[in-house]
């Protein structure tokens, strides 16, 4: 068994020169195949373009997003904001009140005024 493997191998390996010779042949290069690859080369370049110009298009739509994502979010701000602003007022006004009562108050009432010096007011 041992001898037909050894004999096998023997075999491949001196008929491998005789494969790789029918490998190997040159295949010429004609005018067709050159005309095929400028035509190749061409819808290439046009592909390219194309693509160019559908990136461009993508890239201006995602601006137009941005631009209207950023808007949106301003003025959401500015409206959180100017409604924070317009509902503190009265608040502000009626505690101003407050402290102004709390004052007169306290000039009559020692206690009160020590209290609001404690605190600041």
């Amino acid at each position: 068994m041992k001898k037909a493997i050894h004999y096998f191998i023997l075999l491949l390996l001196f008929a491998l020169p005789a494969f790789s010779m029918a490998v190997t042949k040159d295949v010429p290069f004609t005018l067709d195949d050159r005309d095929r690859i400028t035509r190749t080369e061409q819808k290439i370049d046009d592909l390219r373009s194309e693509m160019d110009a559908r990136f461009d298009q993508l890239s201006n739509f995602l601006w137009a997003i941005i631009g209207i994502f950023t808007t949106m979010m301003v003025s959401i701000f500015g409206f959180a904001f100017w409604d924070r602003k317009l509902s503190l007022a009265p608040m502000k006004r009626d505690e101003e009140k407050i402290r102004e009562v709390l004052r007169e108050y306290s000039k009559t009432q020692p206690k009160l005024a020590e209290i609001l010096r404690n605190l600041g007011l």
